[in-house]
């Protein structure tokens, strides 16, 4: 009678837990109404995917008795992080049903893009149970695997509910995150009791997970997955071409600068006024992180009255232009096998955390990256540790480059120490794919 008791007491908990959460959601989600409107209507940024997270036109997916593995990947960089072990897992479990979700556009076309085995590329509703709930049902999973950090009650507990074991791999926790969670620590153990197995990249993350309330014997330090990722490269003929079709000159020194946000643009591209008016033959590929902002960033060059040309125009470029702006989406690499040095933006203003550091570093190219890299602490270990790229404030990039510019000897040990650097860190997704299969497999 007193376990009865206990079980109907945890399912009244849940229910009010689930109601105060569902409450909550509304209130945010309607507050940001004019903002999505806006970004909407005037910049395009949820053209085809408003509906699908509002849960409608979920695709039919006949899964065929097949076991299901549904990969949750936020946007870009999540998804590329799991490339190698969604790889990996559709061989172990035998042809299995694969569904990829996304929230963002640029993910989701990151996904369909690298996941072309996947039997549905979705974007996940908004969190409310009662579409969640009915849109899991549509494809019940047998395997859930979250990347990196995104955390939604309702859809783990729906997987949950379905008898799905729920992983989280490349786990980390920002610092603020961690203080919020501990503020609202019910809130955090409802969230990470779902999971299964809690698989982390460094052990500052495990601790920063057991402050939360996580138990010790769910987080096991898997090392980051994004150091797996296969790097793409491009034939030197396909360069060559690429190069002459983008107006890069044998005598230019080309700075590419991945990720930018608002307002890295200004910020950087100020500081390289100073080589232009030297002579100095400077050419910049800005490759900004979201479509919605070509334009703006476009608007910006002109406004500076800075020779640029965009990529979907380079049959009219003069041969003049100072500038390229990257004004379509997946080409990051590529264009860091065009560098000379490499920027990684998303680190010169707080909001954004940074963004993947190694990525340059596949090619041997030095890198530069700003002082704001909340969210990637451990890839700024391992970038100090290998010495291949150097962490600075915006007021010493001018002095930096000056030095980088003028010494190829430094350029070329940064360089190297990225080559070292990426040979040396593989191996997370097999100690991932090794503990997803053995501790799963033991419940």
């Amino acid at each position: 009678m007193k376990f009865k008791s206990i079980i109907n007491f945890e399912k009244t908990t849940l229910k009010l837990f689930t109601f105060f959460y569902n409450l909550a959601l509304f209130g945010i989600y309607f507050c940001n109404l004019p903002k999505i409107f806006i970004q909407k209507y005037f910049y395009g940024k949820y053209s085809y995917s408003l509906s699908e997270r509002m849960g409608y036109n979920f695709p039919k997916i006949d899964s065929k008795g097949r076991f299901v593995i549904w990969i949750h990947a936020v946007s870009v960089g999540e998804t590329l992080a799991v490339v190698s072990l969604v790889r990996e897992l559709k061989k172990k479990f035998d042809n299995p049903c694969i569904i990829i979700s996304s929230i963002t556009e640029t993910g989701h076309a990151e996904a369909k893009k690298n996941f072309v085995c996947a039997d549905a590329h979705v974007f996940l509703p908004l969190d409310f149970s009662w579409i969640i709930n009915s849109f899991i049902k549509k494809c019940p999973p047998n395997l859930v695997v979250v990347s990196e950090t995104d955390f939604w009650f309702n859809f783990l507990s729906s997987c949950k509910n379905v008898g799905a074991k729920i992983a989280l791999v490349n786990g980390k926790l920002s610092r603020k995150s961690t203080e919020r969670l501990q503020l609202f620590n019910f809130f955090a153990k409802k969230i990470f009791s779902n999971f299964d197995l809690i698989c982390l990249q460094s052990e500052q993350y495990y601790s920063r997970f057991v402050k939360v309330g996580c138990i010790p014997e769910k987080l096991f330090v898997t090392g980051n997955l994004k150091l797996d990722s296969d790097p793409f490269f491009i034939k030197p003929e396909e360069l060559s071409a690429w190069k002459k079709e983008l107006g890069i000159q044998e005598k230019d020194f080309v700075v590419v600068i991945g990720s930018t946000h608002h307002p890295e643009e200004s910020l950087l591209i100020d500081k390289f006024k100073f080589f232009w008016e030297k002579g100095f033959p400077l050419k910049i590929v800005l490759v900004p992180r979201h479509p919605e902002r070509f334009d703006k960033v476009a608007d910006y060059l002109t406004s500076q009255e800075i020779p640029f040309v965009r990529l979907s125009a380079t049959k009219y470029k003069k041969g003049e232009e100072r500038v390229v702006l990257i004004d379509s989406m997946g080409l990051l690499k590529k264009c860091y096998q065009l560098a000379d040095l490499a920027i990684v933006a998303g680190s010169f203003c707080e909001e954004v955390g940074g963004h993947n550091i190694i990525e340059p570093c596949w090619y041997g190219v030095p890198t530069l990256f700003g002082p704001n890299m909340n969210n990637q602490l451990e890839l700024v270990d391992l970038v100090k540790k290998y010495q291949s790229g150097i962490q600075l404030e915006i007021e010493d990039l001018q002095s930096t480059m000056t030095n980088l510019f003028t010494s190829k000897t430094d350029r070329e040990r940064l360089g190297q120490g990225g080559l070292l650097l990426v040979n040396n860190s593989k191996g997370a997704s097999k100690i991932t794919l090794n503990l997803i299969i053995n501790e799963l497999g033991k419940k």
